[in-house]
């Protein structure tokens, strides 16, 4: 039998799939498909879009954007489009993901589906093709490993392969909270006593990944990279993390990927890093030495309203969090060669949980403040409302001022602490340029949670350029390309140089070719302008 796989692509707490990432379920689907000894094709949900066909006789849909963002290409695959998909295809036809595993699904799919899988999308895949009988369950850890290795080949026909594609790899399931039950809204204590994959498992599916073409990684699927293999972990709800551990993990993939171009990391619990400050640095140091920069670990705090904390059992008091941030930037603020700091923490604030008050959104905003004036960084600030997947939550009750907390962010915190992280003339390597939008160019680094780069003027897209920082927004920066080619730039691009302007552009297009320094200085009508912008340019 052909198997159709299409990726309607996911977006979870803890797992990456819109481009350019391509998340882990497409890769273990394949690997099922080849392990049952059947062909597939694989597709996206944009490339459908764009008129390419589904065919075989099984067609497996994944489906999932729970904590859907705002997306600069790729947007996850619709309920109606789902519907159309069904409509369309006469073979056999499930549907799984995030979508069906944590009940966000229309009902209606119920029968335009001949099964929805509740659980693992590829073990119910493999079982049917085994068996002819679709299943509910999760993968072993035998299959996981082997499914990962076997499937890893899919990426290769992702269309962002080989850039700016990075390949989002799973390492764990589960929390280590479990036994008290985790944070009231969360989905990862429902997987039970957590699963934490083998590093030899880990690297060769990277080093497979990495045969095939795929230089760009993220370690996710983690509710906390400092509880990975830690040191008692269902005995305390703040394990000791384990350096040993992680160092082999990072080693091990650098050997099977020397030539990598970003690898990333996920979650982090910031009472674990507090409870531990001495094995917590010890893991980062390990992060600064063996990823690139420009990590991201996003601390899951949701609020710091004590009665918030109580209410639904999150584990990291306000105090924890400012100490877990003060630990990660004391080791990883410093810059590094991507022009970002190596290892910076991101913060999560979640609305509408119980106890949840309008107080609730002064102390959050305090709470920011007081780390601003701090001068410490964070580098992302995401804030969202609760997903109701373990019980109803009063999500609701307070929009209006979950919506003003949000702006005032916006506002007041992100474009301050944006400046202190990419400072104007920062260069920032790397870019790869995605989109133009009317005469607007732009552009994002590789990796987790990058910045949002405008360049204002038309530029050629699939790309890679340096660019220097010249202006910030609320999460994005403006700036030019670095240094600019004085004798190729376009009008546009000259003029947006600062102190240049539309008429002095066009003097140096006129002026062209220009080959000295004294030939550029000539070429405008002041030469302390000229001596200013001579940072900003190519010449000869």
């Amino acid at each position: 039998m052909r198997v159709a796989i299409l990726d309607g692509y996911v977006d979870e707490p803890s797992c990456l799939g819109v481009p350019p990432y391509i998340s882990p379920y497409p890769r273990y689907i394949a690997g099922a498909v080849e392990d049952s000894g059947h062909e597939y094709d694989y597709l996206t949900i944009d490339e459908l879009r764009k008129g390419k066909r589904i065919e075989g006789g099984l067609l497996v849909l994944i489906a999932g954007a729970l904590v859907p963002g705002k997306y600069l290409r790729g947007m996850p695959i619709s309920n109606r489009e789902i519907a159309f998909v069904a409509e369309g295809f006469d073979g056999t036809k499930v549907l799984g993901g995030p979508l069906v595993r944590f009940g966000f699904h229309d009902g209606r799919f119920e029968k335009m589906y001949d099964y929805l899988a509740k659980k693992d999308l590829d073990a119910c895949v493999s079982d049917f093709l085994e068996s002819g009988q679709f299943s509910d369950r999760n993968r072993e850890s035998e299959e996981w490993a082997r499914w990962a290795v076997k499937g890893a080949k899919v990426s290769s026909k992702h269309p962002d392969f080989p850039q700016p594609l990075i390949a989002e790899i799973d390492m764990s399931r589960g929390c280590a909270r479990y036994f008290t039950g985790g944070c009231s809204f969360c989905i990862e204590p429902m997987y039970g006593e957590p699963y934490y994959r083998d590093n030899e498992d880990v690297i060769e599916e990277v080093g497979t990944l990495t045969r095939i073409g795929v230089t760009n990684f993220r370690l996710g699927g983690q509710a906390c990279l400092f509880c990975y293999n830690a040191y008692g972990i269902g005995e305390t709800e703040r394990p000791e993390p384990n350096p040993a551990y992680i160092e082999e993990l990072l080693k091990g993939i650098r050997k099977v990927a020397p030539d990598l171009r970003v690898l990333h990391t996920d979650n982090a619990d910031p009472s674990v890093i507090a409870a531990h400050p001495s094995k917590a640095k010890e893991v980062l140091k390990l992060l600064v030495k063996y990823c690139t920069s420009g990590n991201v670990l996003s601390l899951g705090m949701e609020s710091a309203d004590p009665n918030v904390m109580e209410k639904n059992n999150l584990n990291a008091r306000p105090e924890e969090v400012i100490r877990a941030i003060e630990i990660i930037n004391s080791v990883g603020a410093r810059r590094g060669p991507t022009g970002l700091p190596y290892v910076l923490p991101g913060i999560n604030f979640i609305s509408g949980l119980k106890g949840e008050t309008k107080e609730t959104f002064q102390l959050n905003c305090r709470f920011l403040k007081d780390v601003l004036d701090s001068g410490l960084l964070l580098r992302r600030i995401n804030i969202r409302q609760v997903l109701e997947v373990r019980g109803s939550f009063p999500v609701r009750r307070h929009y209006k001022e979950f919506r003003a907390f949000k702006k005032r962010v916006r506002e007041e915190i992100d474009r301050s602490m944006l400046e202190k992280i990419v400072p104007r003339n920062t260069v920032m390597k790397q870019v790869y340029l995605e989109l133009k939008k009317g005469k607007k160019t732009f552009g994002r680094q590789i990796g987790s949670y990058p910045i949002l780069v405008g360049m204002p003027y038309e530029r050629d897209l699939n790309q890679f350029v340096d660019v220097i920082v010249l202006d910030h927004g609320y999460r994005s920066v403006t700036g030019i390309e670095h240094p600019l080619d004085i004798n190729k730039a376009t009008l546009g691009a000259l003029a947006s140089i600062p102190g240049i302007g539309a008429k002095r552009a066009a003097r140096i297009v006129r002026a062209r070719p220009v080959r000295t320094k004294e030939d550029f200085i000539f070429s405008l009508d002041d030469e302390k302008v000229a001596m200013q912008v001579l940072d900003y340019v190519k010449i000869g």
